[in-house]
């Protein structure tokens, strides 16, 4: 019962801050502030799907992916909702898994002359950038391809 409930404060933590990181990179992008609130929940609830995944051993690939696939349909259905461009959405929703940190640490390693520890940051970094690409292809086609000639048929 321990377990459950530190894990259910952790999840509220990563939630927390994941939200205000996304509401911060929107208000310095200077996205319309009617926007930002659901931005950030957005945002949050990609993140908390990286550090499940991630958390319960799965690779960072893995992670990335469906952390990228809520984001976007997440951010596509708020698009069609609020009538504004998915943008506005998935831009400042992506800030909190975009490997910024990840890609520093292994520059630091590489000028600290530890090759081999940085070649594995950089690849983990890499592995993480590709799974957010691949998932917003993905849910970029199946949105296109399944979800709007539904909501086409939807509004006729």
């Amino acid at each position: 019962m321990l377990a459950v409930m530190s894990h259910a404060l952790l999840l509220l933590y990563h939630f927390v801050f994941s939200f205000i990181s996304s509401i911060s990179f929107g208000i310095i992008c200077d996205v319309p502030r009617k926007t930002l609130v659901t931005g950030g929940i957005i945002g949050a609830i990609g993140w908390c799907g990286y550090w499940e995944m991630w958390s319960h051993g799965h690779s960072v690939f893995m992670s990335s992916l469906v952390c990228s696939l809520l984001l976007a349909n997440i951010g596509q259905i708020c698009a069609i909702k609020f009538k504004n461009p998915v943008t506005v959405y998935f831009v400042p929703g992506l800030v909190p898994v975009v490997p910024g940190v990840t890609i520093y640490d292994a520059f630091r390693t590489l000028l600290l002359d530890d090759y081999g520890n940085s070649g594995k940051i950089f690849l983990n970094s890499f592995y993480g950038a590709i799974g957010l690409a691949v998932g917003i292809i993905i849910a970029d086609s199946i949105f296109r391809v399944v979800l709007k000639p539904l909501l086409n048929k939807r509004s006729k």
